[in-house]
């Protein structure tokens, strides 16, 4: 089909270098049936240079342009079929990123949940330690409490005890006569030598 387009070109271009011939013939014989010659001939040859030109230009630029424009399409084509490559690595790069994005958020979502687990527990941990913390402090002051009110009643039961006896004391001297004494003195007596022997 390429080749009868060429053949087809090719008769196009003579059936136009004929019609100019006759075209210029025609002129020349308008002078009065005159031979062609002088500037008549000479535009005849021109036109005639000019098809041969035509045709010759046709048959040998034919090949190199079908070549360059050939490889124009073909370096179009190429063009654009990286281009769509391109735009596919696009896309595939697009739903790649969206997809860690929606991970992403999946995961921040998990990281979330998990502090705050580890944030509750760490609560729970600082709560149980307060409460020992406070049970042992209690327990501390409930002994030392206990501790101060025993030393407190030890030395109110001394404070008493040598109240009593300075009370005691006071009360024998304004009351004790010298036979009580006397009295006193002999059975305290008699209680140290049955201690002794």
């Amino acid at each position: 089909m390429r080749a009868s387009k060429g053949v087809r070109w090719l008769a196009g271009l003579g059936a136009i270098a004929v019609v100019g011939l006759g075209a210029g013939l025609a002129l020349a014989s308008e002078a009065g049936g005159h031979h062609v010659t002088g500037p008549n001939l000479d535009l005849v040859w021109r036109a005639m240079n000019f098809a041969v030109l035509a045709i010759v230009l046709v048959v040998v630029l034919r090949k190199p342009l079908k070549a360059g424009l050939s490889g124009r399409v073909e370096q179009i084509k190429n063009e654009l079929a990286e281009l769509e490559a391109k735009r596919e690595e696009a896309k595939r790069r697009y739903a790649e990123i969206d997809q860690r994005l929606k991970d992403a958020e999946g995961e921040r979502e998990k990281i979330l949940a998990e502090f705050r687990a580890l944030g509750e527990r760490e609560r729970e941990k600082i709560l149980a330690s307060a409460q020992q913390m406070a049970e042992r402090i209690k327990a501390q002051a409930q002994f030392t409490i206990e501790q101060e009110t025993a030393a407190a009643k030890a030395e109110l039961k001394r404070d008493i005890a040598d109240m009593s006896a300075a009370l005691a004391e006071d009360l024998l001297k304004q009351n004790i006569t010298a036979e009580d004494h006397t009295r006193l003195v002999s059975e305290y007596l008699a209680k140290v030598q049955r201690e002794v022997q």
